[in-house]
């Protein structure tokens, strides 16, 4: 697409609208925004536009993913515009560079560097900023090296707000660690939008975290307490209440879900229990892919100095004892998976990776949907759901038929 070409772009085919795909849909664009959608016939389109004639194909929203450790051989730590300029091969036009729990100072350098380069990126997604996820964890659960776990002190957490600065996007805490609460506090007044995970939480726990202020889940059903009877004698029948529960009946709290082909993560059944309470709209699909996706499958070494192992034909990843440890997807493999494993329409699928992640970062007013006025952040994908085409702010930033554009 040339760059220096100021008319209408005017794209049509199935076009996601009001979480509806329309069959005969036209999105208008002009410059970095959306000048117009519709359907065909209710639609003005300018004299003389580029076009874009796609009927078999489904018109998006950009995907947004709050929770990425990496892509393409790049580490969120020290190359977030790689990732940036990777992503888009898979529809992704808006992210969040993830930092797992790493050693401090590490980790201050980290959100840094993402603080200079966060917002657009030439031929890449948006850098939205950063996603904290630690060192505020709980060291039983997830595949974060545990030495790394620091305590929510205040000097810790200023540190990291002042590294960020405008950045900082979400930290993820696990609200039962000490001084967690007040962190929470501090991190909501400094803007950041607050998950709890990682974490076997008591109701007590939760109760004070929402309270504090935050508002999200990370990774719904991973790295939480498993649910399994107690090995005593005095146990008296009563299932204990988690932070799955707590979550899945509060309405006012947004949750992430990963989501891969063989529900290694995540049981299709407990996907579909979490639609049916969250719904599409409040709960986002995230990849939380590590910089091994897009590589050969083989042994990899982590910013954090673990191993972790890809097999062919999977696409998660694994420490080398086994445990899981994120994936190798991009978003529109998460958008397959999700309405193969769950028997979803793929609207549903759609808006769980556009519209619901743009709400949980209080970015829907300019993200997440084909509307009037909203970022021109688009990807077209083939009837298998494959991305053909990318645009953001506008602008083509993947394609695999360049010349699609006239």
């Amino acid at each position: 697409m040339s760059t220096d070409d100021d008319r209408p772009l005017a794209i049509l085919g199935r076009v996601l609208i009001d979480r509806t795909v329309i069959d005969d849909g036209v999105v208008i664009l002009l410059g970095d925004k959306i000048l117009e959608v519709g359907r065909r016939g209710h639609v003005d389109i300018p004299v003389n536009p580029r076009r874009l004639d796609v009927p078999d194909r489904i018109i998006s929203p950009g995907f947004i993913d709050v929770h990425i450790h990496g892509s393409g051989g790049c580490h969120a730590e020290d190359d977030p515009v790689g990732i940036a300029r990777h992503v888009v091969s898979g529809g992704c036009t808006y992210f969040l560079p993830t930092l797992m729990t790493n050693e401090l100072s590490g980790m201050v350098d980290s959100l840094v560097g993402i603080r200079e380069v966060s917002g657009p990126i030439n031929n890449g997604a948006t850098i939205g900023g950063a996603h904290l996820e630690g060192p505020f964890l709980n060291p039983l659960y997830g595949a974060q090296r545990g030495e790394f776990v620091l305590e929510g002190r205040p000097d810790v957490v200023e540190m990291l707000i002042e590294a960020a600065g405008p950045a900082l996007a979400m930290v993820t805490i696990a609200p039962e660690r000490s001084r967690a609460i007040d962190a929470i506090k501090r991190f909501v007044a400094a803007g950041a939008v607050v998950s709890l995970g990682h974490s076997n939480a008591t109701p007590a726990d939760y109760s004070a975290a929402r309270s504090a202020g935050a508002t999200h889940i990370t990774h719904l059903f991973n790295a939480m307490a498993p649910s399994r009877l107690p090995e005593t004698s005095d146990y008296d029948g009563v299932r204990q209440v988690g932070l799955e529960e707590l979550a899945l009946i509060d309405e006012d709290v947004t949750a992430d879900i990963v989501c891969d082909s063989a529900s290694a993560h995540v049981n299709e059944t407990l996907v579909k229990l979490a639609l049916r309470c969250k719904g599409g709209a409040k709960l986002a699909l995230i990849t939380d892919s590590m910089f091994a996706t897009g590589l050969k499958p083989g042994r990899h070494r982590m910013s954090d100095g673990q191993d972790l192992v890809t097999r062919t034909g999977e696409d998660v990843a694994r420490l080398t004892c086994g445990s899981l440890c994120g994936s190798v997807m991009s978003m529109a493999n998460a958008v397959q998976n999700l309405a193969t494993v769950a028997s979803l329409p793929i609207e549903v699928a759609l808006v769980m990776a556009t519209e619901a992640p743009a709400r949980v970062l209080g970015i829907f007013s300019r993200k997440g949907s084909l509307a009037r006025g909203k970022d021109a952040d688009i990807a077209i994908l083939d009837p298998e759901g494959n991305v053909e085409h990318t645009l953001v702010r506008g602008q083509l930033a993947y394609s695999t038929e360049y010349g699609a554009f006239r």
